[in-house]
């Protein structure tokens, strides 16, 4: 399953962020992909009118699913699924001592699958990355692949990969992640075994390949989650 996403900055409005995403939309669609992930809070922390139903058209017309991070009613972190799928809120809101994050945003209630065709996605926002028991969860659900939309700190940027490479080796999973590029680190992939498939640390757009034949020959030959044994070390 070819795949897609987009290493974006943060727009100002929905008409900067549409001129901004057209082109890029049309690239993952000429290049096959069938899905496109978009960084977390794409417009910031403000609510726009009209931005939902716009991704949804966009979507439709191009015949991709758009996964696009977004401030929601409540206010909720959202990572929606458009033209008609599923939302996710995140859980784990960041509230550090001194810096931006998530003041004010509700916490979501759970994980989210989204299912298309045969295979399984787990939908997850940039801090969630710190809590490996989000991503365990999701694999015990029988998820191949997570999509995480983004907006981390540039002086975390090695963490950041440290901890999306954990998160995909620990759950053998895929896991794509869209940053926006106004926060200075990267937009990338790994592959189930750890490792890095591309990075992109400008704005522009990736394209890979999920090869589910591999992941499950991979989790056949290495059945991590089958040697696990939750009754030695239940919390």
């Amino acid at each position: 399953m070819r795949v897609a996403l987009v290493h974006l900055g943060k727009k100002e409005n929905l008409r900067e962020l549409l001129r901004a995403l057209s082109p890029w939309v049309e690239e993952a669609r000429e290049g096959g992909a069938r899905l496109l992930l978009l960084p977390e809070l794409i417009l910031g922390k403000r609510l726009e009118e009209g931005l939902e139903e716009s991704l949804g058209e966009l979507a439709e017309a191009s015949q991709l699913f758009l996964l696009a991070g977004l401030l929601a009613q409540g206010p909720r972190n959202r990572l929606r699924v458009f033209p008609k799928g599923p939302h996710y809120d995140k859980i784990h809101p960041y509230l550090a001592l001194g810096e931006e994050g998530d003041e004010g945003v509700e916490a979501g209630e759970g994980p989210v699958v989204w299912t298309l065709g045969e295979r399984r996605f787990g939908l997850a926002l940039c801090y969630d990355l710190d809590f490996p028991e989000l991503f365990r969860s999701y694999a015990l659900m029988g998820v191949e692949a997570f999509l995480v939309g983004s907006a981390w700190p540039g002086e975390y940027g090695e963490l950041l990969l440290v901890l999306a490479r954990a998160r995909a080796a620990e759950n053998q999973a895929y896991l794509l992640l869209a940053n926006r590029a106004d926060t200075g680190s990267p937009s990338f992939a790994v592959a189930p075994d750890g490792h890095l498939l591309g990075l992109k640390d400008e704005e522009g757009l990736l394209l890979f390949d999920l090869d589910f034949a591999f992941l499950e020959a991979y989790r056949t030959r290495y059945p991590i989650l089958r040697h696990r044994r939750p009754e030695a070390y239940r919390l």
